[in-house]
């Protein structure tokens, strides 16, 4: 025995398998990502295998050609084509030649579909989505073209406005709200005044103070930067990010329980170019995402504000497909700026809508669809601030990816009050 455990020792596994994965305890929301990092101790034709407990026909399977300096590959996997609670599943990687290299348990946690997600479920069985993305998440995955999934903002204005007042007349939209609603489907966003109370702001703004003066992302003062996920580190941006008055308002739109996945912070305006978020932050089906805008100060004239297109959320959606473009790699966004810009110029021009500046009191904040044009406008005195916060939503139950770098995307599916 004793030998035979030394022959163990002196003969390894000539292949390493490692498997980063959501925890057991943090339920997945659309897409669950597995990055597996292969390495061997010398090439090595491999098949990498993903396949559920108790189960010998693998979910996935593909050949994989492995050596020293390794391959991470990330397998992202559509939850809503797995069976509700706790899933257990193995990665295992086989020889070529047989036998098992190396294999790695993993667990995940699969919520129940709401009424949106069933749908979802069902369009992407009929259309043969895969369960698992190997390589982008990409428009061309899925049905867009399918009329049932089209939400009803999205509908002809008599359908929309039906829809709201039949929110109002049961009692689940008020007055105002309705009527907040109703601007939504005609001009593509909505605005809402007095969200937050003198308190809130206070608590907002020495926030911002502090990601600026412990240099958080290397903030230069002055600039245009952009501070990521700061809803990670203060609670006020926290309590923002779930604030009760936006989610009701989100969830009235999306007609499902809208779930946050980012913040972006601004000191001085952002002076981006008009665009859309489609292409960005990605929902399918089309609709399912908004943009939320926070204003931390009254916003002055020339500070770089907010410039919206009304109507322009009725123009065709962009996609890296419909111009022919590659997904953006290791942040170079000049082939993009490039080639998609431009083509949001000539959907612009060719339907002649105008932009409109933005200038709210502080505490507003404006809700936009997520194919209305927008963008910041050029800082013409650089002395004025222009404190934001950007916030955007998926609706429960959507599937939710960035079409411009192929990268699956994530929603918070933890408790919102």
């Amino acid at each position: 025995m004793l030998d035979l455990l030394k022959r163990l020792v002196r003969s390894p596994s000539p292949a390493l398998l490692e498997v980063e994965a959501p925890g057991p305890d943090a339920p997945v929301s659309s897409l669950a990502v597995l990055n597996v990092r292969i390495t061997a101790r010398e090439p090595l034709e491999t098949r990498l295998e993903l396949l559920a407990e108790g189960q010998d026909e693998p979910l996935y399977s593909a050949p994989r050609r492995v050596g020293p300096a390794g391959e991470t590959v990330r397998l992202t996997l559509h939850a809503h084509l797995l069976p509700e609670g706790v899933q257990r599943l193995r990665v295992r990687l086989l020889s070529t030649k047989g036998g098992l290299l190396a294999e790695t348990p993993v667990t995940l946690t699969v919520p129940a579909l709401n009424s949106l997600g069933a749908t979802v479920a069902e369009s992407l069985r009929r259309s043969h989505a895969p369960l698992v993305i190997d390589g982008d998440c990409d428009s061309g995955l899925y049905d867009y073209a399918d009329p049932a999934l089209r939400p009803w903002f999205d509908q002809p204005e008599d359908v929309a406005l039906a829809h709201i007042a039949g929110l109002e007349a049961s009692g689940r939209a008020d007055a105002d709200e309705a009527q907040a609603l109703r601007h939504f489907v005609r001009e593509g966003y909505l605005a809402m005044e007095n969200v937050l109370g003198a308190e809130q702001l206070a608590a907002l703004n020495l926030a911002l103070d502090d990601a600026v003066a412990t240099g958080r992302e290397g903030y230069a003062w002055g600039s245009s930067q952009r501070l990521h996920s700061l809803h990670e580190h203060y609670p006020a941006v926290r309590d923002l990010w779930l604030h009760p008055k936006v989610l009701k308002m989100l969830d009235l739109i999306f007609g499902a329980p809208a779930r946050p996945c980012q913040s972006l912070t601004y000191v001085f305006g952002s002076q981006q170019e008009h665009h859309q978020d489609t292409i960005h932050l990605t929902p399918f089906p089309a609709g399912y995402m908004c943009g939320v805008w926070t204003a931390l100060e009254d916003v002055q004239p020339e500070s770089g504000e907010l410039m919206v297109f009304p109507r322009s959320h009725r123009l065709p959606r962009v996609y890296t497909r419909t111009v022919d473009l590659p997904k953006v790699r290791d942040e170079d966004w000049n082939e993009f700026g490039q080639t998609v810009t431009p083509y949001w110029t000539n959907l612009i021009n060719d339907g002649g809508y105008a932009p409109e500046p933005y200038r709210p009191k502080a505490g507003s904040v404006l809700i936009w669809h997520e194919n209305l044009m927008h963008g910041g406008s050029v800082r013409r005195d650089l002395e004025k601030s222009r404190r934001s916060i950007v916030c955007h939503y998926f609706a429960e139950g959507a599937v939710a990816y960035y079409d411009s770098s192929g990268l699956p995307g994530a929603m918070y599916m933890g408790p919102r009050g």
